[in-house]
Protein backbone atom coordinates (compact mmCIF):
# COMPACT_ATOMS: atom_id res chain seq x y z
CA UNK A 1 0.00 0.00 0.00
CA UNK A 2 3.21 2.55 0.83
CA UNK A 3 4.78 2.15 -2.58
CA UNK A 4 1.74 3.56 -4.42
CA UNK A 5 0.78 6.08 -1.30
CA UNK A 6 4.06 8.95 -2.75
CA UNK A 7 1.58 11.50 -1.99
CA UNK A 8 0.95 10.34 1.39
CA UNK A 9 4.43 10.52 2.57
CA UNK A 10 5.53 14.24 4.32
CA UNK A 11 8.39 15.77 3.42
CA UNK A 12 10.23 18.20 5.46
CA UNK A 13 12.14 21.78 4.69
CA UNK A 14 15.11 20.12 3.86
CA UNK A 15 14.23 17.31 1.42
CA UNK A 16 13.84 14.89 4.37
CA UNK A 17 11.08 12.88 5.10
CA UNK A 18 9.06 13.88 8.69
CA UNK A 19 6.30 11.02 8.58
CA UNK A 20 3.09 9.46 6.67
CA UNK A 21 -0.31 11.45 6.22
CA UNK A 22 -1.72 8.93 8.32
CA UNK A 23 -5.39 9.68 8.16
CA UNK A 24 -5.16 9.96 4.27
CA UNK A 25 -3.43 6.61 4.39
CA UNK A 26 -6.32 5.14 6.07
CA UNK A 27 -8.78 6.54 3.96
CA UNK A 28 -6.83 4.94 1.24
CA UNK A 29 -6.93 1.76 2.89
CA UNK A 30 -10.51 2.13 3.24
CA UNK A 31 -11.09 1.99 -0.15
CA UNK A 32 -9.08 -0.82 -0.68
CA UNK A 33 -11.37 -2.70 1.51
CA UNK A 34 -8.23 -3.17 4.06
CA UNK A 35 -8.96 -4.00 7.51
CA UNK A 36 -8.63 -0.79 9.06
CA UNK A 37 -8.48 -1.01 12.74
CA UNK A 38 -5.24 -3.36 11.65
CA UNK A 39 -3.63 -0.86 9.18
CA UNK A 40 -4.32 2.20 11.87
CA UNK A 41 -1.63 -0.47 14.44
CA UNK A 42 0.32 -0.92 11.67
CA UNK A 43 0.98 2.48 9.84
CA UNK A 44 3.05 4.10 12.79
CA UNK A 45 5.29 1.37 12.65
CA UNK A 46 6.32 1.71 9.00
CA UNK A 47 6.31 5.71 9.29
CA UNK A 48 9.28 4.64 12.28
CA UNK A 49 10.90 2.83 9.96
CA UNK A 50 10.36 5.20 6.45
CA UNK A 51 11.88 7.89 8.75
CA UNK A 52 14.99 5.92 10.24
CA UNK A 53 15.53 4.55 6.77
CA UNK A 54 15.88 7.48 5.22
CA UNK A 55 17.68 9.51 8.08
CA UNK A 56 20.25 7.08 7.79
CA UNK A 57 20.62 7.24 4.14
CA UNK A 58 20.99 10.49 4.25
CA UNK A 59 23.84 10.63 6.95
CA UNK A 60 25.45 7.56 4.79
CA UNK A 61 25.70 10.22 1.51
Amino acid sequence: MLTGAIGAIRIGPRGGITGLDLPALLIQAEALGYDQPLVARLLPFAERGMVAGAAKMHTET
